[in-house]
């Protein structure tokens, strides 16, 4: 940052509550990070819906609460006509067990019978075959008991939920009553269901630092003050992290990011992150008031569910030059130990960012 001198002045003429009013409002604008309209969630019982903004859909079965080790399914599908339905198989293995012994493929139980042995992925999950897929769904609408079984464990499944969340996912893509329905299926076509809504393109503008910086006590004299009337009244941060030292990163020869240390829990923590004018000629404007990271014009979010890190959530926003823009949310499932760091990748929201 640069021409630092006589930027107090720029405060001094503001009145104290035209200022935070100012401040309030850019903040009332600024954080609009919301996903689209279109991304959803429903769950019902032992299985979950998510719907990103482009009408992808993920469907997630697990175990009952009760079972350890617990096994859990994603059915995941993309809007529109006669699209495939595809399904992975994770088997709990918080610890590690298989990666010491031989687990090897599991085999999908329905009412004792086995439909042989699953097909093997990238990564730690399995796949269903078309016939043991279809097999599968039929159980589910059966109420059948449902199973995996490697060298290891059983693992129970739960098809408690299934059918609404299904049929949710039907009905949010357009296809009740269709021919690919996976729930109430008719005779329609599906030449008439919601088609795929494109991704939406971020151009993301280069930054002066890649990195932040801890503020310099000349900056911090200037910039401090000013946030902290907002910062300190109007939100839920703890004054003993805001008394820790604040951070800056340039962003262009205008505008430079300053992080605010605000909240810190069990196994969490977040800051609060402004976009200001280096002229300090315009209200900041708040980006998130909790996120815990940024690099080369990207913010970004991570907070665990619960201290074993076995499930987890995410956000990000990109610089485009005028702005950080909402990039991406996603979660990784329910807390059900089925790996460190969760299952599953289930984003409400999904973009494309490019480089400028």
């Amino acid at each position: 940052m640069n021409k630092w001198k006589d930027r107090r002045k720029v405060f001094n003429k503001r009145s104290p509550g035209l200022f935070i009013a100012g401040l309030l409002l850019a903040v009332s604008q600024g954080a609009v990070a919301a996903p689209s309209p279109e991304s959803l969630s429903f769950t019902h019982k032992d299985w979950d819906l998510v719907c990103d903004n482009t009408l992808t859909c993920r469907a997630v079965g697990y175990s009952a609460d009760d079972v350890d080790p617990a096994v859990t399914v994603l059915i995941t599908r993309t809007a529109g006509p006669s699209t495939p339905v595809t399904n992975l198989v994770m088997p709990g293995d918080y610890d590690g067990e298989a990666a010491t012994k031989t687990a090897g493929a599991p085999q999908l139980l329905i009412d004792k019978h086995s439909l042989g042995k699953l097909l093997a992925v990238d990564g730690d999950a399995w796949k269903m075959s078309e016939t043991q897929f279809t097999a599968f769904k039929q159980a589910l609408r059966r109420d059948s008991k449902i199973s995996f079984k490697n060298n290891l464990h059983e693992y129970p499944f739960s098809g408690a939920g299934s059918s609404a969340v299904l049929l949710k996912m039907d009905d949010v893509q357009g296809r009740v009553g269709t021919t690919g329905a996976l729930i109430k299926q008719g005779s329609n076509s599906e030449s008439d269901v919601k088609m795929a809504v494109p991704q939406p393109v971020i151009v993301k503008a280069p930054v002066r630092d890649k990195k932040s910086r801890d503020m310099t006590p000349q900056e911090t004299a200037l910039i401090k003050p000013a946030l902290l009337d907002l910062v300190g009244k109007n939100s839920d941060c703890d004054d003993q992290r805001l008394n820790e030292t604040w951070q800056i990163a340039s962003l262009n020869e205008k505008q430079s990011l300053v992080i605010a240390p605000c909240w810190m829990a069990a196994y969490n923590f977040g800051d609060e992150y402004f976009v200001i004018n280096n002229d300090m000629s315009s209200p900041p404007v708040l980006v998130t008031d909790s996120a815990t990271s940024y690099e080369d014009g990207i913010v970004g979010f991570f907070m665990k569910g619960r201290g074993l890190g076995d499930c987890l959530s995410l956000q990000e926003w990109a610089w485009d030059g005028e702005r950080f823009v909402p990039s991406a949310a996603q979660d990784t499932g329910r807390c059900r130990l089925i790996r460190p760091g969760g299952a599953w990748e289930l984003p409400t929201l999904t973009t494309r960012v490019v480089t400028r």
